[in-house]
């Protein structure tokens, strides 16, 4: 779908519909379009890493972490309503924090 692409994200066909990605620093923004006109919008954000050496059975290693929020939206919606919904979802900030 064109208006994605306008709103900088790369667009597949996949069975059934559509889906597209965009990424901006720690966030990635996620648009999966049915045929039927279902729509499920995703933001993660990843909010911090860690890593350190760790021991483990008696080998050495490296633990990590990512912390992340999933954030989603589902709706039923025409094809000319999708590029506002995602540009209301990139705004949506429920919590008060930015990534």
């Amino acid at each position: 779908m064109e208006a994605l692409r306008a709103l900088g994200y790369e667009v597949s066909p996949i069975e059934g519909g559509l889906y597209g990605e965009k990424r901006q620093g720690g966030v990635v923004y996620q648009v999966f379009y049915s045929q039927a006109g279902d729509v499920r919008l995703r933001r993660l954000r990843f909010l911090k890493e860690e890593a350190k050496p760790l021991t483990l059975a008696g080998v050495e290693g490296e633990w990590a972490a990512r912390y992340q929020v999933e954030e989603n939206f589902f709706a039923v919606a025409p094809p000319e309503d999708l590029p506002h919904l995602v540009l209301a979802f990139e705004r949506l900030d429920l919590g008060g924090e930015t990534p």
